[in-house]
């Protein structure tokens, strides 16, 4: 079972306020007290009232003292959450803009005395990047310039961040947006830094403008900038997406190529002659760096990895690891959670099982904290062992122990399976023939408030296909939770009305009901 109790612990939070102190003036006679509080809190808040009170001093008689003691309307505090209520307005504000909350933020802002600042806005706009907020980050910017605040290179920044951030908007109104903040950054005169030029290349990837995000460099050093182990890093991601589209890379086509059955040997040996061409230019890439005298980081290393793999020769990727940990520029790198995972989907796709489970192993020995989508990687090697036709593939290998395994890595280290986890596990058990463990994960699912989606009752009616009434009755549940069918799952249905032509016309009438609400979706 998949079950893994986590345990929370609350963390109470006790502040302590000293609230008087006594001072005596010089003949002793009267008495003063003075009420203290934090000092933000004081001279944040706005409304005040003030109450006089009497006290009379026991040593004089014939004399009164007045007190002021002042009276502060805190409700807003009281809205935060118990542990900002100690916080400053000014360190509210920055809290709240690392969530990304703007509409708090303009709030808290009415509060502040100086709220109309650069660093204010340039605040406000860090959380319009954080919430993805493209409309409103410009407006915001519109806002300043009507303060008559000069923009700082810090802003624009931010400004790029939210347009590489905003991946659901359309990639000409994006480009639009970095031309005037381009044309902003003229208009005042204000030097450019090696972190805008790095977001710059980000979003020119994020738009698929590969060919000018790879100038980026270039234009760096014109500018008297020296590029940082960030740059280079974007430069070989922008290199790389440039290498899968021109060739017009399709990833599961590839697999398919690498894996067939009946493999051309010469077509063979042309894929991997072009993938090793590109792996060799990426070893250039790095000898560059190092005579750049930039020293690499793991994201350097995994980033070159995941290029390497991203080739029509995926295997090659070993290899160069195996050159990198030689190498004294990078030698000094350990393997992390994202090295090992490009590592096992690598595998995954050559289809290597004795190498997938020799890193496994590896992970295993290096007590390597897993994150979900190492895990998932893992368990679709015993996914891809169970699909393998090839007994040679399969020879002494035990899916259900491999799986066994890692669930107990995952226990580990309390780390909960997702809904990828099921579908892959429900796939891959449905493969086996072992119903009984779909039927156990389904319960489970539910015991994690998991809602199955078209990847768990792919597996689930795959898992059923030689009885007719159970895959209708998965069909009719999935239509009636109106869930949008994939091609996989379609063609799964079509095998199953091949096998069973006397239901065919209960079938028919299904797929055309699901037809009608999935044509609405889409529209």
């Amino acid at each position: 079972m998949l079950n893994i109790n986590k345990s929370f612990k609350i963390i109470n939070y006790s502040f302590l306020i000293k609230n008087v102190i006594r001072n005596y003036s010089s003949n002793k006679s009267t008495p003063t007290i003075v009420i203290t509080k934090p000092k933000e809190n004081i001279k944040n808040i706005n409304q005040t009232k003030e109450t006089k009170i009497k006290i009379k001093n026991n040593n004089d008689n014939s004399t009164e003292n007045g007190l002021v003691v002042k009276k502060f309307n805190n409700s807003h505090i009281m809205e935060r959450d118990p542990q900002d209520r100690s916080l400053s307005l000014k360190q509210y504000f920055e809290k709240l803009a690392d969530r990304g909350d703007v509409d708090r933020m303009l709030e808290v802002a009415k509060r502040m005395p100086e709220r109309r600042t650069a660093y204010a806005y340039e605040k406000l706009i860090f959380a319009c990047s954080k919430a993805t907020k493209f409309n409103q980050s410009w407006k915001i910017y519109n806002d300043m310039k009507k303060d008559n605040i000069k923009p700082s290179i810090h802003i624009f920044g931010n400004l790029v961040d939210v347009c590489n951030r905003s991946t659901s908007i359309d990639s000409n109104k994006i480009q639009e947006r970095v031309n005037k903040i381009i044309e902003e950054i003229d208009k005042y005169q204000v030097p450019v830094s090696i972190n805008f030029f790095n977001i710059l290349m980000k979003t020119m990837i994020t738009i698929g403008k590969n060919d000018q995000a790879i100038t980026m460099i270039d234009k760096m050093k014109d500018s008297g900038i020296r590029p940082d182990i960030t740059s280079y890093t974007t430069w070989i991601k922008a290199i790389s997406e440039k290498y899968i589209a021109d060739n017009h890379l399709n990833k599961k086509e590839l697999i398919k190529q690498l894996n067939k059955p009946n493999k051309n040997t010469s077509e063979m040996d042309e894929l991997r002659a072009e993938g090793n061409k590109q792996i060799d230019y990426y070893m250039t890439l790095v000898k560059k760096v190092k005579m750049a005298q930039i020293s690499p980081d793991r994201y350097f290393i995994n980033t070159i990895l995941n290029a390497c793999k991203q080739t029509k020769n995926p295997s090659g990727v070993f290899q160069v690891w195996d050159t990198l940990k030689e190498m004294r520029f990078t030698q000094h790198l350990n393997p992390d959670t994202k090295t090992y995972d490009i590592l096992i989907s690598t595998c995954n796709n050559i289809d290597d099982f004795d190498k997938s489970l020799e890193i496994f192993d590896e992970i295993y020995s290096k007590n390597i904290r897993p994150d979900i989508h190492l895990v998932n990687n893992m368990f679709r090697t015993c996914l891809r062992i169970a699909c393998c036709r090839k007994i040679s593939k399969k020879e002494n290998l035990d899916e259900e122990k491999i799986i066994n395994r890692i669930i107990d890595y995952m226990s580990a280290y309390t780390l909960q399976p997702n809904e990828e986890s099921f579908s892959v596990l429900i796939s891959t058990y449905s493969k086996l023939k072992n119903y009984v463990k779909v039927y156990e994960l389904l319960l489970e699912m539910k015991e994690l408030n998991i809602s199955p989606n078209i990847k768990h009752y792919s597996g689930i009616i795959s898992s059923f296909s030689k009885d007719t009434e159970k895959c209708l009755e998965i069909l009719r549940i999935c239509i009636s939770q109106k869930i949008v069918f994939t091609p996989d799952f379609i063609s799964n249905v079509q095998k199953i009305i091949g096998r069973h032509k006397g239901d065919a016309e209960e079938f028919s009438k299904l797929l055309r009901e699901h037809d009608s609400y999935a044509i609405e979706k889409k529209n």
